[in-house]
């Protein structure tokens, strides 16, 4: 399949997912699947977790589990609740 754009956003696309070291359809691809997850978080009448948020808090749970400090899943699970509930509030303070 081939899609038309403008020459400007093709060389956006081009220089970005280069930079990302990753293929302009693999970040395309991502691209689509953060917006499809944005939309079913407000439909559900959550708050948006940005990806740089979310491998940030991946990345603490790696290094936490590879220095021998797992957290149990109900912990994080409150944890997630508790950084979900400021960020709203924080939104809705805006």
């Amino acid at each position: 399949m081939s899609i038309d754009i403008s020459g400007k956003d093709e060389a956006r696309l081009k220089a970005t997912a280069q930079a990302k070291s990753v293929s302009v359809d693999a970040y395309v691809e991502r691209l689509v699947n953060e917006r499809e997850e944005l939309f079913a978080r407000a439909a559900a009448g959550m708050p948006p977790l940005f990806p740089e948020e979310a491998r940030g808090k991946i990345e603490r749970g790696l290094l936490q589990s590879e220095r021998g400090e797992p957290v149990d899943g109900e912990t994080f699970s409150s944890g997630l609740l508790a950084d979900l509930s400021v960020l709203e509030h924080k939104q809705r303070a805006g």
